[in-house]
């Protein structure tokens, strides 16, 4: 049982970013070195590899034969309830298992969902949690040790380096013990970056873009200009709804604005709680006016002020955003996944889709991809018995197997994807279109439709990047020789005209307007009472004064709204606040600064 002090921890330790490799292991390759990278993966198996430098037993004979429900808490989900559809099926067919996802998020106020599930020793069978999360719930000893366990699943195994190492950098565990695996790993190497596209980028129609001439675009009020010609020429989308350049949400919003903390990517600084964190390893509080909090905060009140801007931005969900931007109702977008929700072949085909355009005075800051892991870890809940514990390792360990990323990754074969003569894999139709469109699936493969029976775990132990040892090509179907080359399409071949890149990474690279910032998953200091009460009273202040500057009627009033904000946060200790994140985060410019 949890005593009744252990607490939420404010601050979500996200990844911080830093070469790794000389840093905390020392290794020097791509692959996992203790993991034997290169080992044959036949199926969902792979040759066993041992985890905290102890020999690897066997994992113990499982029958099936009786139905199992595991209760996930995790935070990453966007559902709450049973697992159903296709997902659901292909894991009682093989497994004989049904998930119970419980979504703090969903189910209502998030912290109190989660303090009460500790209070009660029982968070869940499986839990997903952000990394400080995690490390409150193994000291409170919730979170099962693993370490006699996990060496038994070879998949698993393969990511020794990256598990080991972020066990070993949370307090208050021993040596050679695990509890936790990270979310989002790859054996790619800690500095890879495998995308050809940048997390956030200003990404408009292509075909609107063309028809404005094409212009060059300097800087955020030549974008603004842009947006305002191509909300001008349609207003409207082809259903004769209202269509805006611009449309945010607030439910995901933290201890600041989450719309604006993604764009102050394009200036190269990423908000990391009071501070912002610089690719050229400067820190800086995220009130300082001279940085990207502000001036990206201002760019979109500039775009309110220019009738851009979704007059439903602040109280409608991601839901809504998201449906709008399927309709066509949203001029700009800025993250790569959203490509899913609006790009296709046939859209490409007529100059119809998204594409990335950059300004001229952009300094983007881009993480690599998380070799080891994405700042959330995965646990099996103390209070489960031995058989129960069996069975969950079980399916963690398909889940990082072949197999398991494919159906995660990718979906079913036949359905999503087929299979070539050389052994990659092609999308269909049904599979580009399984984000944008209802896909029907039968019912012999679990029926309803392709979204709502995805995987509502919405979080992955190894990421899409990884390479599956059966095509030779990520998972990701983005970067398949098949799909890039299908999306060579009249956007993509005028894009590569107009900007003389292969693709959006290679301009900014070219340009030297990109820095690729390495990541590592591992576990920073985590906030006292005194910073958790600090933090959360600012971070209410800073919200609900970025939403209302957004909608401020004139300049003047826009920044007597950021004084005063900066005047109220003052009050509630604010300074102490960027003292302590400017100490937590020294430890990874440090370490920057050591790799280089």
């Amino acid at each position: 049982m949890m005593n009744g002090k252990l607490k939420k921890m404010l601050a979500i330790v996200t990844t911080v970013s830093m070469t790794a490799a000389t840093v905390l292991t020392g290794c020097g390759s791509g692959a996992a070195s203790s993991a034997g990278s290169d080992s044959k993966t036949t199926g969902t198996t792979t040759d066993t590899a041992s985890v905290s430098g102890t020999s690897a037993a066997a994992a113990p004979a499982i029958s099936h034969d009786k139905e199992m429900e595991f209760e996930i808490y995790d935070v990453a989900s966007n559902f709450q309830g049973e697992q159903t559809g296709w997902f659901a099926k292909i894991l009682k067919d093989k497994f004989n298992i049904k998930l119970n996802i419980v979504a703090p998020q969903v189910a209502g106020d998030a912290s109190s969902v989660y303090q009460t599930r500790c209070a009660s020793g029982n968070l869940g069978d499986i839990v997903i949690l952000d990394n400080s999360d995690m490390q409150d719930c193994i000291q409170a000893g919730l979170i099962a040790d693993i370490s006699k366990d996990i060496g038994s699943y070879p998949n698993l195994a393969k990511y020794t380096e990256q598990i080991n190492t972020f066990n070993q950098a949370m307090e208050g565990v021993d040596a050679g013990n695990v509890y936790a695996i990270p979310c989002e790993m790859n054996s790619n190497g800690p500095t890879a970056y495998m995308e050809n596209t940048v997390y956030t980028c200003p990404r408009v129609l292509w075909n609107y873009y063309t028809e404005q001439g094409s212009p060059d675009l300097k800087n955020l009020d030549d974008l603004l200009s842009l947006l305002q010609k191509i909300q001008t020429a349609h207003p409207k989308n082809s259903n004769g709804d209202n269509a805006y350049a611009i449309t945010l949400w607030p439910d995901w919003d933290g201890t600041s604005m989450e719309c604006v903390n993604q764009l102050t990517k394009w200036y190269g600084q990423e908000v990391n709680g009071s501070i912002l964190l610089g690719t050229d390893n400067s820190i800086t509080p995220l009130t300082d006016k001279n940085g990207a909090y502000y001036k990206m905060l201002h760019f979109l009140f500039q775009a309110q002020k220019m009738g851009l801007v979704d007059p439903d931005s602040a109280t409608q969900d991601w839901s809504t955003a998201c449906d709008k931007m399927k309709q066509g109702r949203v001029g700009l977008l800025w993250y790569s996944w959203q490509y899913g929700f609006t790009n296709s072949p046939e859209k490409g085909a007529k100059g119809e889709n998204y594409a990335a355009i950059p300004l001229a005075d952009m300094n983007e800051y881009q993480a690599s991809d998380t070799y080891y892991g994405d700042g959330r870890v995965w646990g099996i809940g103390s209070g489960v018995d031995a058989e129960k514990k069996a069975r969950i390792m079980e399916f963690l360990d398909w889940l990082a197997s072949p197999e398991g990323l494919t159906i995660q990754h990718d979906g079913t074969e036949g359905l999503i994807y087929t299979v070539n003569s050389d052994g990659t894999y092609t999308m269909t139709k049904d599979g580009l279109n399984r984000y944008s469109q209802d896909i029907t699936i039968p019912d012999d493969m679990g029926g309803g439709m392709w979204q709502d029976g995805n995987d509502q775990i919405n979080q992955w132990i190894v990421s899409s990047y990884e390479i599956n040892p059966n095509t030779k090509e990520p998972y990701t179907s983005d970067l398949w020789k098949s799909t890039i080359e299908a999306n060579k399409t009249k956007t993509t071949n005028e894009w590569q005209q107009k900007f003389g890149a292969e693709n959006e990474v290679k301009y900014l690279e070219d340009k030297g307007q990109m820095k690729i910032v390495a990541s590592i998953n591992k576990p920073l200091t985590i906030d006292d009472t005194d910073t958790a009460l600090i933090r959360s009273q600012c971070g209410k202040e800073i919200c609900a004064d970025s939403w209302k500057m957004v909608f401020a009627s004139s300049e003047d009033e826009f920044n007597k709204m950021w004084d005063n904000m900066c005047t109220q946060v003052n009050g509630l200790g604010w300074d102490q606040l960027v003292k302590f994140d400017t100490e937590k985060y020294q430890v990874v410019v440090d370490a920057r600064k050591a790799a280089q």
